[in-house]
């Protein structure tokens, strides 16, 4: 079974590997894999502060997310460096 982590973990590691600071992390909105990765990660994990995390990243809608997620799912299996990406976050936050 998966363990609940913060969202705020989850951010650092994806500006980790993106480069970005961490004051900077709304560029995570811009950067489509970023935000797809966002989206695998909050879900695998099933992190408790999902509806934190939307707000805080202007995600309108439930809907919204679900659509976010279907399009992460299909470049998972898609684009080999995507994969990669997402694996090393899953790396860095050691689960």
């Amino acid at each position: 079974m998966l363990k609940n982590i913060d969202y705020e973990k989850i951010i650092e590691a994806i500006c980790y590997v993106k480069g970005i600071k961490r004051h900077e992390s709304l560029k995570i909105l811009k950067d489509r894999e970023c935000r797809y990765i966002l989206f695998l990660v909050l879900q695998k994990h099933k992190c408790d502060d999902v509806e934190i995390a939307y707000k805080n990243f202007l995600i309108s809608s439930k809907r919204a997310a679900n659509y976010g997620l279907k399009k992460a799912e299909e470049r998972f299996f898609i684009n080999k460096e995507f994969r990669e990406m997402y694996f090393e976050i899953e790396n860095i936050l050691g689960l």
